[in-house]
């Protein structure tokens, strides 16, 4: 009688490790963000900026089945990242609330969105990492309206599990370093690439009366 009950009671304890175990992993936070100013020459344009709505208050969710909830609030993160981007890649850089109110000194306007958003777990890849991808897509319009470029930007990042073994929501603070870093990975790709896509380029060059 006593094994039989001692078997059934290991069977349930088992059965509540794995259930904690899956649901231990969830993790909710906001993003606190913040990202050096890159340190480059400005282009010889003028650029307004438009952030529509769903990249202000941007935020993923996933119910991840055996893991958990996940969700990351980004709102604000996405409008750091870009405006201190472009305020060092471009002349001059404004912002503006809707595409009536670009100044006319300016040359053109540019306006990012968020496409998709990606996360895994080192329980999913059976590896050490938190990753985390984003996946943007920038257009650029000229002051007649006409779309230059439209592009996606990719980002990643992750974060090592074995940096956070003691604290209890480990994979909110890594998920939330990872998170950071793919930010950051957006922010060094913008600053290098933006004027070598072909379009931009041959753009940039007949407003400066440049030949490539």
């Amino acid at each position: 009688m006593y094994p039989t009950r001692l078997i059934a009671m290991c069977a349930l304890t088992s059965v509540a490790i794995a259930l904690l175990a899956g649901c231990g992993a969830s993790a909710k936070f906001r993003l606190d963000f913040s990202v050096p100013k890159p340190v480059i020459s400005p282009l010889p344009i003028r650029i307004a900026t438009y952030f529509p709505p769903q990249i202000r208050t941007h935020i993923y969710e996933e119910k991840i089945e055996n893991h958990g909830d996940f969700r990351i609030d980004m709102t604000g993160a996405h409008e750091v990242l870009f405006s201190t981007v472009f305020d060092s890649l471009f002349e001059q850089y404004v912002e503006v609330e809707n595409f009536e109110e670009v100044p006319a000194e300016m040359h053109g306007i540019i306006s990012p969105s968020v496409q998709e958003v990606q996360i895994t777990l080192p329980q999913q890849t059976r590896s050490d990492y938190y990753e985390v991808w984003i996946r943007y897509q920038l257009q650029l319009w000229d002051r007649s309206g006409q779309l230059i470029h439209s592009w996606p930007l990719a980002a990643y990042g992750k974060a090592n599990k074995n940096n956070y073994p003691t604290l209890s929501r480990a994979s909110a603070a890594a998920l939330h370093d990872a998170t950071e870093f793919a930010l950051r990975d957006a922010a060094a790709s913008m600053s290098f690439y933006f004027a070598k896509e072909p379009q931009v380029q041959s753009w940039i060059d007949s407003l400066t009366g440049t030949t490539s």
